[in-house]
């Protein structure tokens, strides 16, 4: 299902210079994968903000996800030799809400968690119609992850410039906003992944205005993992 031949790429982004991935040539048969990820049945996940659908992909699926990913991830340093991905939640996922109906906080970068033990993935199985992932840091406080140590001061720092300049536009994030700056952008490319921590500060590439698809043909169709490192 995956190839071992794959290509990984380390890149340290942003002032902190945060380890993310780069992977490419992911899959043996990405066309196949995309195909299952299409006939799959799609429902809105109200469990977190995610702008679409989401489906579950196969539990043999994930199996060789964590399996392939460790030995990659050991190799080049973001995890230590006695460190694995244990556990994780993966979906085949595509955008579907129109850039007018998104809520404040969807306008925004956001990060997955605060646990240092948690990384994410994406998968891209679509093509370059569509935009990759990028990377930002916080104008008014410097973050570009947020942690336990940072998380209240973010939150107060985020409400003052929400008070000061009002809600953000109702627009994907996609490059400089007036509260956020980029650090590190990732191009996508079909059959390629990023994975990266899941308290960095992130959003996908959405070009705006943003319509919802039609049809599968004009799906960005991606796999989003949220992975949980634990040791052997």
């Amino acid at each position: 299902m995956f190839n071992e031949n794959a290509t990984a790429k380390l890149a340290h982004v942003g002032r902190r210079a945060i380890a993310v991935t780069r992977i490419y040539d992911v899959l043996l048969n990405p066309a196949g994968v995309a195909a299952l990820g299409y006939a799959q049945p799609y429902a809105n996940d109200r469990t977190n903000l995610y702008p679409g659908l989401r489906a579950p992909v196969p539990e043999s699926f994930s199996t060789a996800l964590r399996a392939w990913l460790t030995p990659i991830l050991q190799g080049n340093g973001m995890l230590a030799a006695g460190q694995a991905i244990q556990r994780d939640s993966s979906f085949f996922s595509v955008v579907t809400t129109a850039s007018g109906e998104l809520l404040p906080i969807q306008c925004i970068p956001h990060y997955d968690s605060i646990d240092p033990n948690l990384l994410a993935a994406v998968i891209y199985l679509c093509d370059t119609r569509f935009c990759g992932t990028s990377f930002y840091r916080h104008r008014r406080t410097g973050y570009e992850e947020i942690t336990a140590e940072n998380q209240a001061n973010y939150r107060l720092a985020l409400d003052h410039d929400m008070r000061t300049h009002g809600a953000p536009p109702r627009q994907y994030m996609n490059g400089d906003s007036l509260l956020f700056e980029t650090t590190f952008s990732n191009p996508l490319k079909f059959n390629s992944a990023i994975v990266y921590p899941g308290r960095i500060l992130h959003a996908g590439n959405i070009r705006s205005p943003f319509v919802p698809p039609r049809d599968p043909s004009e799906w960005r169709l991606t796999i989003t993992a949220l992975l949980e490192v634990g040791s052997l």
